[in-house]
């Protein structure tokens, strides 16, 4: 009787499918950045920056501090939505994440607690603060005062 001759089994379909898929997250990885859009110019500025440029130019401006995972920061993002819009060419808005490192300054120098948190600032740099959700006819009379102030 032959003796049988055992052939070790190929891995090369194993090394060309692990070799596929490293090759595959790689792309991914790179292209990950340049696939989404170039934030426009004023976002590339830091909030704090914002709201200093906005009072030191006597701008009646809008603090809005938010996470993007809060309950009533959600509805407070939605009420912003609606109602700023109107008055974007007479108030600054400036959006602040409260869990986006970059923002660590401001909210120590604000002293913020909760959120969401909306800081009116007038055109004399004098602010007045609301804490939580505001319904969106109290959003626009308090912007329609701070844009009539002007």
């Amino acid at each position: 009787m032959p003796k049988k001759i055992r052939r070790k089994p190929s891995h090369l379909p194993q090394f060309l499918i692990l070799g596929g898929v490293v090759l595959l997250v790689l792309v991914v990885l790179a292209f990950k950045d340049r696939s989404q859009p170039e934030a426009p110019s004023s976002t590339s500025v830091l909030p704090e920056a914002q709201l200093e440029r906005a009072v030191r130019a006597g701008k009646p401006a809008l603090a809005f501090f938010h996470s993007n995972n809060c309950q009533q920061c959600l509805i407070m993002i939605d009420t912003v939505g609606q109602v700023f819009p109107e008055f974007a060419s007479s108030v600054d808005l400036v959006d602040i994440n409260v869990y986006d490192p970059k923002n660590e300054p401001l909210l120590q120098k604000v002293g913020l607690q909760y959120i969401p948190t909306l800081i009116f600032f007038d055109r004399y740099g004098q602010s007045q603060t609301s804490v939580g959700v505001m319904e969106t006819a109290e959003l626009r009379q308090r912007l329609t005062s701070l844009a009539g102030a002007q």
